[in-house]
């Protein structure tokens, strides 16, 4: 026998049931884990990338090494785990029997808190730590969400053709209609960095409503599609329902690209496609415990650990700080806080708290995440990307109607924000506080303005109103929740007549206009059974025939003789 076998025998024998638990006697506490979680794993398999985000350690496989860049030999825990087919394996019969000597490893958890810590617990001791911010985010989200859609129905936002974005005067003009500002101070910049947050909230608005099929350009503005005209009349909160479940499986935007400060983005195919990396979001969103405080960190390795399809970069050779022949990002030995952690964060502040289904506790983003700071191009700068300061979420009962988790959600009564009164020759007068945002933009849907605090209901407005598909019930019970005295007879019958008569005629469809030879020809032809249901007259000698009967129309005037020239 030689020495190899007697090498294989021995192992064979210490592996076998009554020496296997000599060998897992052998194993540190982390390797042990290791060697659990293979064992009831379904395929057998060790994901070292997931042991690492549930443990926050790796196993050892080798052991230690002269210096740090050279190993030393293998462990025992190569007889348990080996590599197979690109990944790390235990093999069947030793994974059975593992497992029917040790219990599974305890389920991965996200860890959640009651309450935001202490001050003193948020590491605020360094000076150069700024404080949290907390925004409660459902309300502003369910007023802004009108507000928006009334913007866009008037063309206050101008966006560019190709990148769907915004531009300055509209990122103005969105800031001052939002109910409490945005997260940040866009201008805001580091001492020693240049660097400026920007706008967060003003550019998700305008994305979101076109992701959703709510707006679309009109020319150079972003005007309401027939499904954003209705939702003006529908309840807020099943608004945003609507717009988060649209815009999960929307293409028009990678919501990556505003991570700005990695380059090389725009190249087809460097990034993965983006609905799976949103959709394996949602899913996880909807495993955060209502009504309580995650960490975003802890909701990242929470997601790592199990898993989830998250990754960003499909050629992280390609994207760079900076310059792309010495700041590729595929240098990094940390590719998740790159890519992965910094998506997780956009998607969060700028779309889940912008629609109101996370609370949010942030600081600012200057040097709140610095890790990035080590390589190659990083050095000049004070943050990634604009949400590196989100801390904190927290889902909210907004939140959890939007992905499902509850099948109803009652808004809380908002308090008017002023009174009116309404007189009979058609006049809005504001009697008491101020008129809101929305108030104001909800009256000029339907009055002109006389004065700072009086409008006028001006009928070609209403009418027009209503040929959209608004209904002057919902401007009548706006005024009257305002206003202490019954509306006026003369404002009802204004409002029920313009309700009436907006409706009287509707488009059937586009028509052409035929001519024919003399009017004798266009009575016979008018008149005739098979031909005069298929157009109508328009005068002595014309025709109009709808375009979808324009085939059916020709072939039937062939029929009888008749030809209609080109």
């Amino acid at each position: 026998m030689t020495r190899k076998d007697l090498l294989v025998a021995a192992l064979l024998d210490e592996m076998s049931d009554t020496g296997l638990p000599r060998v897992w006697a052998m194993l540190d506490p982390c390797q042990q884990l290791a060697v659990r979680e293979a064992a009831y794993d379904v395929r057998g398999s060790f994901d070292s990338q997931r042991f690492a985000a549930k443990y926050g350690q790796s196993p050892r496989f080798y052991h230690p090494g002269k210096s740090v860049s050279i190993r030393g030999p293998m462990n025992v825990l190569n007889l348990f785990l080996f590599k197979h087919d690109d990944g790390i394996a235990l093999p069947a019969q030793l994974g059975l029997r593992v497992a029917a000597l040790f219990p599974p490893p305890a389920p991965n958890a996200l860890a959640s808190l009651a309450v935001l810590p202490e001050p003193e617990q948020q590491g605020q001791g360094d000076d150069d730590q700024t404080p949290l911010t907390q925004r409660n985010t459902a309300p502003d989200a369910l007023y802004e969400v009108v507000t928006m859609l009334r913007m866009v129905d008037q063309k206050h936002f101008t966006v560019s053709d190709k990148t769907r974005m915004p531009g300055v005067a509209a990122l103005r003009t969105i800031e001052g209609k939002l109910a409490n500002a945005d997260f940040y101070d866009p201008t805001t910049a580091c001492d020693y960095s240049d660097q400026q947050i920007g706008a967060i909230k003003p550019v998700a608005w305008p994305l979101l409503l076109q992701a959703s099929g709510l707006a679309e350009l009109h020319g150079s503005k972003l005007g309401l599609t027939p499904a954003g005209i209705k939702a003006l009349q529908a309840p807020p909160a099943d608004v945003l329902r609507g717009i988060w479940q649209k815009w999960l499986a929307s293409t028009v935007f990678d919501e990556f690209n505003r991570v700005d400060a990695i380059k090389g983005q725009k190249t087809k195919g460097r990034l993965t496609p983006v609905a799976v990396r949103r959709a394996a979001i949602g899913q996880f969103l909807k495993r955060c415990p209502a009504a309580r405080w995650v960490e975003a960190d802890e909701l990242g390795r929470f997601m790592r650990a199990e898993g989830a399809p998250l990754a960003v970069a499909n050629d992280p050779w390609s994207l760079y700080l900076e310059d792309a022949n010495y700041g590729a990002l595929a240098y990094t030995d940390d590719q998740w806080d790159l890519f992965e952690r910094r998506y997780l964060l956009c998607v969060l502040f700028e779309y889940c708290a912008t629609l109101g289904m996370i609370d949010v506790a942030y600081r600012s983003p200057h040097d709140a995440r610095p890790r990035f700071q080590d390589l190659w191009g990083g050095q000049g700068m004070s943050f990634l990307s604009r949400y590196d300061g989100l801390m904190y979420i927290r889902l909210t009962e907004l939140g959890a109607y939007c992905l499902g988790l509850s099948a109803t959600y009652t808004a809380p009564v908002q308090a008017a924000s002023c009174a009116l009164s309404v007189s009979a020759s058609l006049a809005i007068g504001v009697s008491g506080g101020s008129l809101s945002a929305e108030d104001a933009l909800l009256l000029e849907n339907w009055a002109s303005r006389d004065s700072d605090s009086v409008w006028r209901l001006d009928r070609e407005k209403t009418m027009l109103a209503v040929e959209r598909g608004q209904d002057t019930a919902q401007l009548a019970a706006f005024l009257q929740s305002r206003d202490s005295q019954p509306l006026p007879a003369q404002v009802e019958s204004f409002l029920r007549t313009c309700n009436k008569q907006g409706k009287a005629m509707r488009v059937l469809g586009a028509s052409v206009l035929i001519e024919c030879a003399d009017a004798n020809t266009a009575d016979l032809i008018a008149g005739h059974k098979d031909t005069a249901a298929l157009c109508m007259r328009a005068g002595k000698r014309h025709l109009a025939v709808l375009q979808s009967q324009e085939d059916r129309f020709r072939k039937a005037a062939r029929m009888l003789g008749y030809g209609i020239v080109l």
